[in-house]
C-alpha cells in the first residue's frame, strides 16, 4: 500500500496518524488483511503501524548482539570504509532479520527517491525511522 500510494506523501513516517485510527489499524491488522480497505487512502497510518510495530519488536530489527558494531560504524569518517563496515554488518544479521532489514531499506531507499515531492531526504528518514530499527538493550 505504501508503495503504491505513499511515495509522494509529504511527511510520510513523520506525520502522526491519529491514536484512534492507528489503534484501530492495528487491531484490524491483528485480525484479519479483509478488515483493511478503509486504511488504504491513509498512507500516514499504515507508516504509523509499521513504526509502531518495529518499535515494539521484542528485539530491534537491527538487533542488540549488533548494537555495537553498528554504532562504531556509524562513527567511521571515510565513507567507502563505513559502507564496506555496514555491509558486513548487514550479513552477520541473523536470517530472517536481515531479509526484513533488506525488504525495508529498500523501501526506504524508494521513499527518498522521492524526496524532493515528500520531503523524507535519507537524513530524516534516518531521523524518524533509526530509533526503531536500533536501541540499546537497556533502553527498552
Amino acid at each position: 500500500m505504501l508503495l503504491e500510494t505513499g511515495m509522494k506523501e509529504e511527511g510520510l513516517f513523520r506525520i502522526a496518524a491519529g491514536a484512534s485510527k492507528l489503534k484501530k489499524l492495528k487491531a484490524a491488522l491483528d485480525c484479519s488483511a479483509s478488515q483493511l480497505d478503509e486504511f488504504y487512502s491513509d498512507p500516514h497510518a499504515v507508516a504509523g503501524a509499521l513504526k509502531s510495530y518495529l518499535r515494539e519488536l521484542p528485539e530491534p530489527l537491527m538487533t542488540y548482539g549488533l548494537y555495537e558494531e553498528w554504532t562504531q560504524a556509524a562513527n567511521i569518517q571515510d565513507q567507502d570504509k563505513k559502507l564496506q563496515e555496514l555491509w558486513k554488518i548487514c550479513n552477520r544479521l541473523p536470517k530472517h532479520y536481515h531479509a526484513n532489514f533488506r525488504y525495508l531499506i529498500k523501501f526506504l531507499a524508494k521513499l527518498a527517491q522521492n524526496s524532493d515531492v515528500n520531503k523524507m531526504t535519507p537524513s530524516n528518514v534516518a531521523i524518524v525511522l533509526g530509533p526503531n530499527l536500533l536501541w540499546a538493550k537497556n533502553e527498552g
